[in-house]
């Protein structure tokens, strides 16, 4: 049996994605079935399920850094340029209601394997220095991203239902925010949404 190409070892992370999204565990019967191959090509590259998880992390994490990084090239350089290009990033994310499958897959993984975490925790330390290192306001920048992070979580989760121009809407607040150290009040009562406001 040939050496499984690289862009089936591409399509057996994105079923190991899927598997573990769905079924909140990894089993390789389960994703060789997901992919359509053999239990012994999903190993072939990948010793173990420790190993799938670990390259799963790592592929979700450069591609997000790719992806943020591509999106902040088209941002005017000054202040807080890469952390408007991450708001640009999540701009350009479509949302759905079944939330991200990388995402959910990311975060069943992170949770199976707690050392896998130092991946990720290494790669937030670095996004964060790089934006505090860019930033007008460190203090507003600080809470801009955190911000920014929390609204992207309950999107890949699925976990708010909210209209598109809802979700711009907070974006531009977020990054008036970085901006300025402020977001612009609104009267917003609860369970009304700011464009359900501006449009009265």
């Amino acid at each position: 049996m040939g050496r499984p190409r690289k862009h089936d070892q591409e399509a057996i992370l994105d079923a190991v994605a899927r598997v573990i999204a769905r079924d909140g565990t990894l089993s390789l019967g389960a994703v060789a079935a997901e992919a359509g191959v053999a239990k012994a090509t999903v190993l072939y590259d990948h010793a173990s399920k420790r190993d799938l998880l670990r390259a799963l992390v790592q592929r979700t994490i450069a591609a997000d850094n790719a992806f943020n990084a591509e999106c902040a090239s088209g941002v005017a350089p000054g202040p807080d340029a890469p952390l408007r290009g991450r708001i640009e990033a999540a701009r350009r994310v479509p949302v759905s209601e079944e939330g991200n499958p990388a995402v959910l897959g990311l975060i069943m993984a992170l949770m199976q394997e707690a050392d896998l975490r130092a991946d990720f925790r290494d790669s937030q330390a670095q996004i964060l220095s790089g934006l505090m290192a860019e930033a007008a306001n460190p203090a507003a920048t600080r809470l801009a991203w955190l911000a920014l992070e929390g609204l992207k979580y309950q999107q890949h989760m699925a976990l708010v239902s909210r209209s598109e121009a809802e979700r711009l809407q907070i974006l531009d607040d977020i990054e008036t925010l970085a901006r300025t150290g402020q977001v612009h009040p609104a009267a917003v009562a609860p369970g009304q949404s700011a464009q359900e406001t501006s449009d009265e």
